[in-house]
């Protein structure tokens, strides 16, 4: 019996390797699911070159993801056979959450801070953070700025429906221990430390959305740092 099992196994083991070096399992399809069309190009690029010949069961697929989170926009990836020909991976991506300028340089930075990518033109629609001349960022890498994690922490804090009753946030001002916003070109929010945000950021809400018409186009400056003292700034003094 004891021959017969270790015959058995040895038939099994024969079995399986001949499989996984022949071509019944060759990786013949990626399948790439959750990324943009640029993204999924390089996941199938890195897949790739991880796969290297190999079948479904010779493939590391460990090895793998590791590989692919070491791309800036990947934020977590699955990967998995499908049998017999198709490498299945699903990708949750990163997105753009702030514009970050140091000079002429600039970054698309995560809200988390993950630092996307370098780029050469301010996107529509993202809030800008501006960084001293010399300040350099590492893609692919969590950001490491005292002044860029201010704004971040802000950005974090905005109710769901704030830019809809406030207005767009054009920058996301943060230095010496303190932060503020700019809604559209010129009504500045300023919140002081980055402390108590989500209650600053709901009176600036309400208190903002009750000012209507000339006196909003009047609005300079509204003052959170004390939320519950909010103060109000005009660039030219109201009529009684």
């Amino acid at each position: 019996m004891l021959l017969l099992g270790t015959l058995g196994v040895l038939v099994f083991a024969g079995g399986y390797e001949f499989l996984a070096t022949s071509s019944v399992f060759a990786v013949h399809r990626i399948e790439v699911t959750g990324a943009p069309p640029w993204l999924a190009k390089d996941v199938r690029h890195v897949a790739n070159h991880h796969i290297h010949g190999q079948s479904l069961l010779q493939l590391d697929t460990g090895s793998m993801v590791q590989g692919l989170r070491s791309q800036p926009y990947v934020q977590s990836v699955t990967v998995n056979r499908q049998f017999p020909n198709t490498l299945a991976i699903h990708i949750h991506a990163y997105r753009p959450a702030v514009y970050v300028q140091a000079g002429a340089v600039g970054y698309l930075v995560a809200r988390s801070g993950r630092v996307l990518e370098q780029v050469t033109a301010w996107p529509n629609g993202l809030p800008r953070v501006r960084l001293p001349i010399g300040t350099t960022l590492a893609v692919g890498h969590q950001n490491g700025d005292v002044n860029l994690a201010g704004a971040l922490a802000v950005l974090r804090a905005i109710p769901p429906r704030f830019q809809a009753k406030v207005g767009p946030i054009h920058d996301l001002v943060s230095g010496s221990g303190t932060v503020a916003m700019l809604i559209g070109q010129h009504v500045r929010i300023r919140l002081g430390q980055a402390t108590q945000l989500a209650l600053k950021l709901q009176v600036a809400e309400r208190v903002i959305g009750r000012i209507q018409g000339g006196q909003r186009a009047n609005l300079s400056y509204l003052d959170v740092t004390a939320p519950a003292r909010p103060a109000l700034g005009w660039r030219t003094l109201p009529h009684p």
